[in-house]
């Protein structure tokens, strides 16, 4: 039989082959590893619904770009432009 071993809703690792349900310790936060029955098809990094008791691929968030910041030499750029602009 195999095993998903599942922390905070992530697989941790998969054992394949077991003849008894495994029992993992905490983790050292003290999160209980749960040890959910699984398929082949489940994989390390999959997260897992106690809900539903579905697994599903990891999807990452998408990454928010930072707002670009002006380079020294565009800040330099526009302090002269004001100037030039404040002397006419």
């Amino acid at each position: 039989m195999e095993y998903a071993m599942v922390l905070q809703g992530r697989v941790i690792d998969v054992l394949k082959g077991q003849s008894e349900k495994p029992c993992w310790p905490p983790d050292l936060e003290g999160n209980p590893v749960m040890t959910v029955p699984c398929d082949g098809t489940v994989t390390v990094g999959m997260v897992y619904d106690a809900g539903t008791g579905a697994f599903s691929e990891n999807i990452p968030p998408k990454e928010e770009t930072p707002p670009c910041l002006p380079t020294p030499e565009e800040i330099l750029q526009a302090k002269l432009d004001y100037l030039m602009m404040m002397a006419e």
